[in-house]
C-alpha cells in the first residue's frame, strides 16, 4: 500500500496541522541564499562610492563612535569603535573583505551580523611592529632586488610583452598596485615590476618620457617609514585603510595584485575593465584546505570578465626560475583590442 503526498499549491497556502519544523531555516542559510539571488540579479558586492566612503570614516577613526556599512541587500548596519577618545590609540583599523564565496558558502561568521556585508571593519596593534622596526638595511635591499629585476632575462621578457597591451590600448596611464605586507622577498620585486611597468608606459610616446604616468599602490600594512621610501620612488600611496585606492582603479589602469590578502579580482570586476590585469590564474579551485575561500579567488563574475579579456602566462625564464619564486603561477590578463570598457561598472 503506498501513500501520495499532496503538495499541491492548494495545499501549501494551508498550515499544516502538525509542527511545522524550522531547523533548516538557519540564518546563515537565509542569508547565503539571499545575497546569492542578488548577485544573480547583477546586484554588486562593491560600489566605490561605497569602499571610498568607509575609507573617509575610517580616516576620522579617531573622532567617530561607531562607523556605518553598507550591505549588499541595500541595509545598513553600525559597528562601534573601539578607539573612539583614545588618547594615543595603538589599535589602527582597516577594512576586511568578505567576498562572494564567503557569503554564499560561509557557514560560519566570526563577526555576527556582518552576513550581508562584503567588506568589514578589524583592528591591528602596531606596538609590537613599530618597536621592532623594518628589517636592517632594508631599502638597501630593495636597490638590491631592483637591480636583479631589472638586469633579469624575466624582465626583457615583460617588457616585450608590455609592448603588445600598449600597441592595443593607447590611453593607459595609470599602473595601480595591490600589496600584502611589507617591502620584503616578494612584494619587493612586485615593487620593482611597477616601477619598470610606468617607465615603459612613460616611454610609450616615442622614447621622450613625457606621458602622464602615475604609479599607485595601497597596503594598509604600509608603515610611515615604507610610505616615505616608495614615496621617493615615484609612488603614489592610496588607501591607507585598504578601501579608498579602488577608487583610483579605472578602465585606464593596469593592475598589479601578486600576492594579496583581498579579493581583487572580484572587486574588479564589480567596478571597471583594467587595460590589464597581472595576477594568479583564473584557478577553478576556491577553497583551501581548511574549506575556507581563497583571499584572492576566482567567482562567477570574474570567469565571466575574463571573457573579455586575453590571458598570457607571466615570462619567468627558466634559468631564473629561484631568483623569481612565486612569479610562475602570475599571469597577465589583458582587455582584448576593441572589448568595450562598461563605465556604468563603477557607479
Amino acid at each position: 500500500m503506498s501513500l501520495s503526498t499532496d503538495i499541491s499549491p492548494q495545499k501549501q497556502a494551508t498550515p499544516p496541522e502538525t509542527p511545522l519544523l524550522m531547523y533548516g531555516c538557519t540564518s546563515w542559510r537565509l542569508s547565503s541564499q539571499r545575497v546569492a539571488d542578488l548577485y544573480d540579479s547583477g546586484a554588486k558586492l562593491w560600489t566605490k562610492s561605497d569602499l571610498t566612503d568607509i575609507e573617509r570614516q575610517l580616516e576620522q577613526s579617531e573622532t567617530l563612535d561607531w562607523f556605518v556599512i553598507r550591505c549588499v541587500d541595500g541595509s545598513q548596519v553600525h559597528v562601534k569603535n573601539p578607539i573612539h577618545g583614545a588618547r594615543t590609540p595603538i589599535w589602527k583599523p582597516f577594512v576586511v573583505f568578505q567576498d562572494y564565496w564567503k557569503l554564499v558558502l560561509g557557514k560560519t561568521f566570526d563577526h555576527p551580523g556582518t552576513e550581508y556585508c562584503s567588506y568589514r571593519i578589524d583592528w591591528k596593534n602596531y606596538l609590537a611592529k613599530d618597536f621592532r622596526g623594518n628589517i636592517e638595511d632594508w631599502q638597501r635591499l630593495f636597490a638590491t632586488k631592483q637591480r636583479l629585476w631589472n638586469e633579469s632575462i624575466t624582465c626583457a621578457s615583460f617588457k616585450a610583452e608590455l609592448q603588445k597591451v600598449v600597441a592595443a590600448h593607447q590611453r593607459v596611464n595609470k599602473p595601480e598596485e595591490e600589496s600584502d605586507g611589507a617591502s620584503v622577498d616578494r612584494p619587493m620585486m612586485q615593487h620593482a615590476m611597477a616601477m619598470t611597468l610606468a617607465d615603459e608606459l612613460g616611454r610609450r610616446d616615442g622614447g621622450g618620457g613625457d606621458a602622464v604616468v602615475r604609479l599607485l599602490a595601497q597596503d594598509p600594512q604600509y608603515g610611515d617609514d615604507t610610505k616615505e621610501f616608495l614615496k621617493t620612488r615615484g609612488f603614489q600611496i592610496v588607501g591607507d585603510f585598504g578601501a579608498g585606492g579602488f577608487q583610483e582603479v579605472d578602465d585606464q589602469s593596469i593592475v598589479i595584485s601578486c600576492w594579496t590578502a583581498a579579493p581583487i579580482k572580484q572587486i574588479i570586476a564589480d567596478l571597471c575593465r583594467p587595460v590589464a590585469i597581472i595576477t594568479l590564474g583564473d584557478d577553478v579551485v576556491v577553497l583551501n584546505r581548511f574549506s575556507r575561500p581563497y583571499a584572492d579567488g576566482e567567482s562567477p563574475r570574474t570567469r565571466q570578465m575574463w571573457q573579455g579579456y586575453e590571458k598570457w602566462d607571466f615570462p619567468v625564464s627558466a634559468v631564473e626560475a629561484e631568483l623569481m619564486t612565486g612569479f610562475n603561477p602570475l599571469k597577465i590578463f589583458a582587455r582584448r583590442a576593441g572589448s568595450e570598457a562598461n563605465a556604468s561598472l563603477a557607479a
